[in-house]
């Protein structure tokens, strides 16, 4: 942990930083989620077509298997940990703030920025193949 000091300026371009970013990897997660509900719509909407619609060759049980692959990956990918940390907790800021120096709880606060950001990185990291095979299911039973 470094003991040196952080200029106020340069700490609070780090936290407007910090911010944004944990903002837009919030939204990145909710466009996921809300796009794995559409998917699962969709595939709901193009199984009753294919159940409804049986054709004379037996092409509509492999759409079947590609809308259950879809659905299950879109279901995958909401049950993943999605972006939802925000930052460090402001109660167990001002807990901090009785037993810290401003010095040690602005360093503290800095590194669980950080934590944050990296934690929500690899949760989206995650998220977002499991999203794209579970469209490309999707499509490809359209098209069969």
């Amino acid at each position: 942990m470094p003991t040196k000091a952080i200029k106020p300026a340069l700490t609070d371009s780090l936290r407007s930083l910090a911010k944004c970013q944990l903002e837009m990897q919030t939204a990145r997660s909710a466009a996921l989620d809300g796009g794995a509900l559409g998917v699962m719509a969709g595939g709901a909407a193009v199984t009753a077509i294919v159940i409804g619609t049986r054709g004379t060759h037996e092409l509509w049980i492999v759409a079947l298997v590609l809308l259950g692959l879809s659905l299950g990956l879109a279901v995958r990918t909401l049950r993943l940990p999605g972006a939802e940390e925000t930052g460090p907790s402001v109660a167990a800021m001002r807990e901090a703030r009785k037993t810290q120096g401003d010095n040690k709880l602005e360093e503290s606060l800095l590194e669980d920025l950080a934590k944050d950001l990296q934690t929500n990185d690899q949760a989206l990291i995650r998220k977002g193949p499991l999203f794209d095979r579970a469209l490309t299911f999707l499509m490809l039973a359209i098209v069969v």
